[in-house]
């Protein structure tokens, strides 16, 4: 992971430097980490734009090739509806591959999401410090359990709450949704045993996209 992270020092030292000048302002190690977080994807937010409008056409596409797809799916066999298929893709300028769209916008930020891994993870000044109902911003949250035992709970909130995002801007998209999960799973194994203060930026990071996300959705009740 040490090629990793040398290839991510030039994100990693811009927002070494946000953090300080945050907590040198607010005081607080675990609001400096939310509104690092919020800083980050404001920047970010017009790549994120340009990636849902690329997301948003692919949609357009695959909803106007939905009713020809549907017409040849018991009619035709073998070849034949393989080349039918191929001519509708052409007439709309599709294919398959454009599916990766989907998490265009996730993959845009996993460079960014991995810089505050690396940067959270290692901060020594972040050992034994609380915020809220999170004991040490350096170790897992352990926010459930007992003698013995321990649930990490923010990790499972980042996960439902890319899964609550999935379910509204893939209405309808069985097969968006499905990578979408795939994606988020994976990642909620990785994170599981984060620190409390990487989970806790990832977890500010994905209240905002679902936040956008809600709000687009509700500006376009008809799409």
């Amino acid at each position: 992971m040490e090629w990793l992270e040398g290839a991510l020092s030039p994100i990693i030292i811009g927002m070494r430097f946000l953090f300080d000048a945050l907590y040198a302002t607010t005081g607080s190690h675990g609001i400096s980490i939310i509104l690092l977080s919020c800083v980050v994807r404001l920047a970010l937010s017009p790549v994120i734009r340009l990636a849902a409008r690329t997301e948003e056409r692919t949609s357009a596409k695959q909803r106007a090739m939905e009713p020809q797809l549907a017409a040849i799916g018991s009619s035709l066999r073998g070849r034949e509806r393989f080349e039918r298929i191929e001519q509708i893709y052409r007439e709309h300028g599709y294919h398959p591959i454009q599916n990766a769209t989907a998490i265009l916008p996730l993959f845009l930020q996993i460079p960014f999401l991995l810089a505050a891994l690396f940067l959270l993870s290692k901060d020594a000044q972040l050992a034994n410090q609380r915020f809220v109902f999170i004991r040490d911003l350096l170790r897992p949250d352990m926010l459930i359990g007992g003698a013995g035992y321990s649930i990490n709970v923010l990790p499972i909130l980042i996960t439902v709450v890319a899964l609550a995002e999935s379910a509204i801007k893939y209405r309808g998209n069985r097969g968006a949704q499905a990578r979408f999960l795939i994606v988020a799973v994976v990642i909620a194994l990785l994170i599981y045993a984060a620190p409390a203060g990487v989970c806790l930026y990832w977890l500010t990071s994905n209240l905002l996209s679902f936040g956008r996300t809600a709000f687009a959705r509700h500006s376009k009740p008809n799409r």
